[in-house]
């Protein structure tokens, strides 16, 4: 049985036999890179460099996994806001009420506009009535070009009176939305705001 000796702080250990070297080293209390010696042995050497100790190596701790990143948060969809009422003011009402209902009737939008600029009551149909303007005006030049295509110009005798009576419907709509005090988008096409 082989006596051998270590360096541990700088000063030679007391006699251990080769298991209980190989154990000191496979816990970690002595480092591989550590000198031993052994009688017969002409100097010190590390101990993983003598085959009896080299594979006497201390457990290796995984590192500590890093916490995985945490995903950024989902966006909520994104979603088209409808044109903002404005709060409902008693006397901006009563006052615009008019210009309100006239921003209905096709181009007459802007006399509410000009009359009343500050009015939020009135800009918020004028905004309905310039929608349902450029929405009449697309329509009609949709009809002028069908028009004019051969065999595809008979859908206008039904496309016409529907779209007639769609303008009719949401005219009449925005007139007992405005009378009535309210400020509710048109259906289908109340929610585009033009006029800030």
């Amino acid at each position: 049985m082989s006596t051998w000796r270590y360096v541990q702080n700088g000063q030679p250990s007391a006699p251990v036999d080769t298991a209980a070297l190989q154990a000191l080293l496979t816990q970690g209390v002595v480092s591989p890179d550590s000198y031993v010696w052994k009688e017969g042995m002409t100097n010190w050497l590390a101990a993983k460099n003598l085959p009896e100790f080299a594979n006497c190596r201390p457990p290796t701790v995984p590192p500590v996994p890093a916490a995985p990143p945490t995903p950024p948060p989902a966006a909520p969809p994104k979603t088209v806001p409808p044109p903002t009422a404005p709060a409902n003011d008693a006397e901006d009402i009563e006052k615009n009420r008019v210009f309100a209902i006239l921003a209905y009737l096709w181009i007459l939008f802007v006399v509410g506009l000009v009359a009343a600029p500050s009015s939020k009551f009135a800009k918020y149909h004028c905004n309905q009535g310039l929608v349902l303007f450029l929405a009449s005006l697309m329509a009609l030049v949709g009809c002028l070009v069908i028009g004019f295509i051969p065999f595809v110009n008979f859908a206008l005798v039904l496309l016409v009176p529907v779209l007639w009576v769609g303008w009719l419907v949401l005219v009449v709509l925005g007139i007992v939305n405005a009378a009535g005090g309210q400020c509710r988008p048109l259906p289908a096409i109340g929610h585009f705001d033009l006029i800030k």
